[in-house]
């Protein structure tokens, strides 16, 4: 589970589906773990990780074949995310399942359009909402050190006062010399749910984040609790 293979394609997985993907490696790895490691290497470790493609092209590709296919609804939602995440607009998406009925036929189009419809509504989007800066910028990133922290909020009274002082946060970090990347997404199905993406130059940068006054301030306030916390190079 150590390997370089297993690590690159576990910060790809990150990346790419986010929390959706990691629901899906967690089920696997109730039945078979070996296989859960194997989705994590060969795909994202191996595949997802070459050069000549970004990932944005790669996620549009991915739910082209996978509408295409019109039997693997599950997979197909789980990488409309995906391609919503490295910075593909709901309206690109919506383009790509209309191209299906050309060569998939018209049954292949209205599957995928009503699972971008899911997608969109799960998330709170519209079809005509921009692609989230935050996720697109994530796929061009040319390196750093990047962490996913998926929080909790404390207390469900004090939720509006706790998204106020993490946008707040979210402001001063990206002041921050080391920071590339500092943003808050919320979970509209899931109000005490947060998402914050992390991207630092350095690991040194990162710690330095957490050292600051302002940092330490809003820890010592116990609004959240991080339920989880994955961080790694990000090498392109």
């Amino acid at each position: 589970m150590n390997s370089e293979r297993y690590k690159l394609g576990w910060q790809k997985l990150a990346q790419i589906d986010g929390e959706q993907g990691e629901k899906v490696i967690q089920a696997m790895e109730n039945i078979a773990p070996d296989f859960a490691r194997l989705l994590i290497e060969f795909p994202f470790g191996d595949i997802y990780s070459r050069e000549a493609l970004d990932l944005k092209s790669r996620e549009i590709a991915t739910i082209a074949a996978l509408a295409a296919m019109g039997n693997a609804a599950p997979q197909l939602r789980v990488h409309i995310h995906g391609a919503l995440n490295v910075g593909c607009s709901p309206q690109e998406v919506i383009e790509v399942m209309m191209q299906m009925a050309v060569y998939a036929g018209f049954p292949a189009a209205l599957n995928g359009l009503f699972a971008v419809q899911d997608v969109l509504q799960e998330r709170g989007l519209s079809p005509d909402s921009a692609p989230l800066p935050s996720k697109q910028s994530l796929s061009t990133l040319a390196g750093g050190y990047f962490a996913t922290a998926e929080l909790e909020i404390t207390d469900a009274s004090r939720i509006e006062e706790t998204k106020a002082a993490l946008k707040q946060l979210c402001e001063q970090t990206r002041t921050e010399p080391g920071c590339r990347l500092f943003e808050l997404h919320e979970n509209p199905d899931e109000p005490t749910q947060l998402l914050l993406w992390e991207c630092f130059a350095t690991e040194v940068d990162f710690h330095k984040h957490h050292a600051m006054d302002y940092t330490k301030a809003y820890l010592e306030q116990g609004l959240t609790q991080v339920k989880h916390l994955y961080h790694s190079d990000l090498v392109r």
